[in-house]
């Protein structure tokens, strides 16, 4: 697992959103690793694996660059 830093914002790459880190854990079930992170709009809180989170569906981007960002309204689950 890799260390994030809670003060950088990561931006989920299909929909727009930015995120915090807020913490790392394990699906009891089967140790699975995961990552904990919070919405920056609404507060939100998702758990993911952290293989997926890692995986390129995220990305780091730099504070300054946050007033740029949008998320997409055409974006669907």
């Amino acid at each position: 697992m890799s260390a994030y830093n809670q003060s950088e914002i990561w931006q989920h790459v299909k929909s727009g959103g930015l995120y915090t880190v807020i913490g790392r854990g394990m699906i009891e079930a089967d140790l699975t690793p995961v990552t904990i992170y919070r919405s920056l709009w609404d507060g939100a809180v998702w758990v993911s694996p952290t293989a997926e989170f890692e995986d390129g569906r995220f990305r780091n981007i730099a504070v300054d660059d946050v007033a740029d960002c949008r998320p997409q309204s055409d974006y669907s689950t």
